[in-house]
């Protein structure tokens, strides 16, 4: 340690905080575990905010709608509240994967079946998928475990359904897979007899390539009139969207044993969805990519299923922009009605298009559309009214077929009027994502004064969350980022707080004085082109340290109009501040497992520990300090919960026999009567893995959570400073803020 450190740190220790009363000895208590306290766990209201890429009507119950998204798992939509209930959010930390909703299908003739194939990614590194089936409308789900991956968050999430229920024989499900190169052994068509328990491979489906072009096989579809109740069916529809297929849709006449393809179609194009219309009329929709991104060209085609015959019914667009279609719904009431979407149609936005004669014409739904975004004000983005929306999956209602939704990029709209339109008026949609939260959740801090909660995340950036029960009425602004990455607050000083990000225009970060009410942009950017990374503000609000994802950290002290780069630090690391201590900063560089210290705000940095676990780039690990107290410093690591009192100087494994791994730990308001913040971890504490806290530093810890409330793991946990008892939490699945309460 160096002599200016030794005398900053003696100094700070000298003068007020309690470190030392809680210092390493508490570290070597065997921890234990006590009954737990009630929780009561609710969602930071936001709405939405990520990829709805399914919406689904049972045609036997009305009001009964499910929707899927690629990383947040499946909803259940309640009529009589029109809000959407949470289906994934049992699904404990090691089958995260889980989280991700590749295809969700239903028994047509039993309301009570759902069934959903789960998993997101195909790739060698991921972990298998699984059938989850439910006999009582997702309530509780039985676990069928895959022999391969499913791709829940990959290009062609967007088509669909690929799960289908026989609709004459509810035991038997068909399943496409992706065309996922690294598993040419596994796919192609699967068949279930035994409602999703066991499945098989249906070895006459030759129809994929295995070269990963494309979605694989984007749509089953069953021809009911093939078959009677009781009965398999047996004219089946496969659509298929691979690159070298030499259809885009194939035929089974004999009940899926055998398939053939179905010549006429479109060249050049990939299936995105098909739906067999009452009067035999099979209707796809068409991109020349899996989607959603990525489309230039799509088209959308019917086929008649008695005359084996193609049409070609693509509604026009005025703008002439080089789009593709993927979003497709039928009245199963009203032969010829169809609604149509365009995918990546960018300019002047994405649309629907409805038709009442089988394609003989269209008209654009979107283009007189009003929208009413007070559900969630904050998706205008400051403008009068919300975009329709993008990447866009609709869905009409088989009972009232002026009610439709459709799911985007960033939730889902509803209207109640859509057939409004057919008289040349315009349809009025609404956010119809209520109680949908499906954000990537990247940093939170919970400051000692002004809001409870800000937050950095995927996508839209983050939010100032004045009220936890309202959506916000803007995103952080000047600059709005995509992925908001880095939070800090001066901890004598709260209302000043910097925050760091990816995108807006190569302006990537941005300091408050007013708690986040308004904010300042850096008007240098420190030498990075991409931007991200942590950032730390002194506990005294005069210095920041930046650490971007593309170049070495620099520190500014003039709210980022000029930084000084410092070459000490290697890129990559994470930056926090001390939780007293305006002079003290640390930095935690995780692949090595190095840690670094300095204590002249930033300007010189030694390192101060160097055998600290080492962790792989795809495992977690945290840094956090402690509000209040000076130089009080934990380390979540795989390996289990390290601590320093001392600046970093010295390191113990802290309740090394009960917490043997840690993703994030965190500290809230003390108990009443205890002289030390409540501790919450995220990691396996007596054996357990789930979410834990600790009123007594660490001597004693409950698990706060139960089998109901995983939601795929947690991520990150911070805890109120102002609140006893309350905890803010992120997910490995991506289902937007979670927060807990508790009186005990």
């Amino acid at each position: 340690m160096n002599n200016i450190l030794r005398r900053a740190i003696a100094k700070g220790l000298a003068y007020g905080t309690f470190a030392l009363l809680a210092a390493s000895p508490v570290a070597n208590l065997a921890a234990q575990t006590t009954t737990a306290p009630s929780y009561a766990w609710k969602n930071v209201r936001i709405v939405a905010g990520g990829y709805v890429d399914g919406i689904i009507a049972h045609p036997a119950k009305p009001g009964l709608f499910y929707a899927r998204t690629d990383v947040g798992g499946a909803y259940r939509y309640v009529s009589t509240t029109g809000k959407w209930v949470p289906l994934n959010d049992w699904v404990s930390p090691s089958d995260s994967q889980w989280m991700g909703v590749e295809s969700i299908a239903i028994d047509p003739n039993n309301p009570k079946m759902l069934f959903m194939v789960t998993g997101l990614y195909t790739q060698s590194w991921g972990a298998n998928g699984a059938v989850l089936v439910s006999f009582d409308e997702g309530k509780t789900f039985a676990s069928h475990p895959l022999g391969f991956r499913a791709g829940g968050n990959e290009d062609g999430r967007n088509a669909g359904e690929r799960l289908q229920v026989d609709p004459n024989l509810g035991t038997i499900l068909f399943y496409g897979t992706s065309n996922d190169s690294s598993q040419a052994s596994t796919n192609g068509l699967w068949k279930s007899s035994d409602r999703g328990t066991t499945w098989s491979k249906v070895n006459g489906f030759g129809a994929l390539s295995s070269d990963g072009s494309g979605a694989g096989v984007a749509f089953v579809a069953f021809y009911k009139p093939s078959g009677i109740r009781g009965s398999a069916t047996k004219t089946i529809f496969a659509g298929v969207s691979t690159a070298t297929a030499t259809s885009t849709l194939y035929k089974s006449s004999d009940g899926g044993v055998t398939w053939t393809p179905v010549s006429g179609g479109p060249t050049g194009l990939m299936a995105q969805r098909g739906l067999i219309a009452p009067d035999g009329t099979l209707y796809i929709t068409y991109g020349n990519a899996a989607g959603p991104n990525g489309m230039t060209k799509g088209q959308v085609w019917k086929y008649n299923i008695g005359l084996n015959t193609w049409q070609n019914i693509t509604p026009p667009d005025k703008y002439n922009y080089p789009s593709g279609f993927s979003g497709l719904s039928i009245d199963p009431a009203k032969p010829g009605t169809v609604v149509v979407m365009t995918m990546d149609h960018w300019w002047p936005s994405d649309t629907m298009y409805r038709t009442t004669n089988g394609g003989t014409s269209w008209v654009d739904v979107g283009a007189t559309a009003t929208r009413d975004a007070s559900e969630s004000p904050w998706i205008t983005q400051g403008q009068s009214q919300a975009a329709f929306g993008n990447w866009g999956e609709v869905v009409i209602d088989p009972f009232n077929p002026a009610h439709a939704m459709y799911g985007f990029g960033g939730g889902i709209w509803e209207t109640g009027n859509l057939t409004a339109i057919d008289s040349g008026q315009a349809t009025n949609w609404s956010v119809g994502a209520n109680d949908i939260e499906e954000t990537a959740v990247i940093t939170l801090i919970s400051p000692t004064a002004g809001a409870h909660l800000l937050s950095g995340l995927g996508d839209v950036c983050g939010f100032v969350h004045t009220n936890l029960a309202k959506a916000p009425a803007k995103q952080n602004n000047n600059p709005i980022c995509s992925n908001g990455t880095g939070l800090d607050f001066a901890k004598n000083l709260p209302s000043k707080i910097v925050r760091v990000g990816t995108g807006s225009n190569n302006v990537f970060g941005a300091v408050s004085s007013d708690g986040g009410t308004t904010w300042t942009p850096f008007a240098n950017q420190a030498g990075s082109t991409n931007g991200g990374g942590s950032a730390a503000i002194s506990a005294d609000g005069g210095t920041i340290v930046w650490a971007p994802s593309d170049v070495t950290p620099a520190y500014s002290t003039d709210n980022g109009t000029t930084w000084t780069t410092l070459s000490a630090l290697p890129k990559g690391v994470q930056v926090v501040s001390d939780g007293a201590n305006g002079n003290l900063f640390y930095a935690w560089n995780s692949s090595t497992g190095t840690f670094y210290s300095s204590s002249d705000k930033g300007v010189t940095w030694y390192a101060s520990a160097t055998n600290l676990p080492v962790v792989a780039s795809w495992q977690k690990s945290q840094v956090t300090t402690v509000t209040g107290v000076q130089g009080d410093i934990w380390l979540a690591t795989p390996a289990g919960l390290y601590r320093s009192t001392n600046s970093g100087w010295s390191w113990s494994a802290f309740a090394a026999s009960a917490v043997t791994s840690a993703n994030s730990v965190g500290f809230g308001k003390a108990a009443t009567g205890a002289f030390y913040p409540t501790i919450y971890v995220s990691g396996t504490v007596n054996g357990t893995t789930a979410l834990f806290r600790s009123t007594d530093v660490g001597k004693t810890w409950v698990q706060i959570n139960d089998a109901q409330h995983q939601w795929g793991g947690v991520s990150l946990v911070v805890g109120d400073p102002r609140t006893f008892g309350t905890v803010y939490l992120g997910t490995n699945g991506a289902r937007g803020v979670i927060y807990g309460t508790s009186n005990d």
